[in-house]
C-alpha cells in the first residue's frame, strides 16, 4: 500500500487506539515503514497490535517483512526502570561486571567519551536491556517511588546520561564509587556535606544499603 493510502485510512490514529499510546508511522525507503512510539506496549505487542489492525482492515496496512519497530524511552520511564533495577542487589554486581568489561576491553581508552565512566555505561546498559521486555515502563512499580522519580528527573535535568552521572556518583562510600552491593539496596535522597565552590548544597541523590524502612 501507498503512503497516502496509509494517511487516507488513518492506520496510525487506530494503531494508537488500539495500542493507547500515540504512534506514528513514518516512512523508511521505497515501499517500507517505520512504527514508532513512546515507552508504552513492548515491540512483541505492538506487532500484534500491528497483525490484529491488518486483519480487521482487510490486510489495510503494510506487509510484516516491510516494516521495523521503534520503541522509544522517555526520560521518565528510564528514571522509572533505574529506581526498580536499582533495588536488585544482583543489579549491583551486573553493573561491576558490566564496568570491569568496558575496562578490559581493548578500546577501554575511549571509555570516559561523554564524561560517562564504566558504571554509568553499564547502568544505561542494564536499565535498557531490562526495560525492553517491560509494557508501560514510565510507570512507578510501587507508589513511593513517584517522588524519587520526579526528584531524579529533576535533579538529571531529564537527560539520561545525567541521572545516570547521580546514581553513581552519589554513591560513594567505604567500598568506592559505584552504586554498591549486597542486599537491601534502596535509594533516599540527599545533600552533600563538605565543601563546596558553590556558595549552597547541591541536592543530590544518595544510594544506600539497608531495609526498605518499612
Amino acid at each position: 500500500m501507498s503512503d497516502r493510502e496509509i494517511r487516507e485510512v488513518g492506520l496510525d490514529g487506530e494503531l494508537t487506539r488500539v495500542a493507547g499510546t500515540e504512534v506514528r508511522i513514518v516512512v523508511d525507503g521505497i515501499a517500507a515503514w517505520g512504527i514508532e512510539w513512546v515507552d508504552g506496549p513492548t515491540v512483541d505487542r505492538m506487532r500484534g497490535h500491528v497483525a490484529a489492525v491488518r486483519t480487521a482492515r482487510r490486510r489495510v496496512a503494510p506487509p510484516e517483512h516491510r516494516l521495523a519497530y521503534r520503541r522509544r524511552q522517555s526520560p521518565r520511564a528510564w528514571a522509572a526502570r533505574a529506581i526498580a533495577v536499582l533495588r536488585d542487589a544482583n543489579s549491583a554486581r551486573a553493573v561491576a561486571a558490566g564496568a570491569a568489561l568496558r575496562r578490559n576491553h581493548p578500546a577501554a581508552q575511549g571509555w570516559r567519551a561523554g564524561g560517562l565512566t564504566p558504571e554509568d555505561h553499564a547502568l544505561l546498559d542494564l536499565v535498557q536491556r531490562l526495560s525492553e521486555g517491560i509494557a508501560d515502563p514510565e510507570r512507578a512499580d510501587r507508589p513511593e517511588d513517584e517522588p524519587l522519580i520526579r526528584r531524579l528527573l529533576d535533579e538529571g535535568d531529564h537527560s539520561k546520561e545525567a541521572m545516570c552521572r547521580l546514581l553513581n556518583d552519589g554513591s560513594d562510600g567505604p567500598d568506592g564509587p559505584g552504586i554498591g552491593s549486597g542486599p537491601g539496596l534502596r535509594l533516599r535522597l540527599g545533600l552533600d556535606g563538605g565543601t563546596t565552590e558553590k556558595p549552597r548544597e547541591r541536592a543530590r541523590l544518595r544510594l544506600v544499603q539497608g531495609g526498605s524502612g518499612r
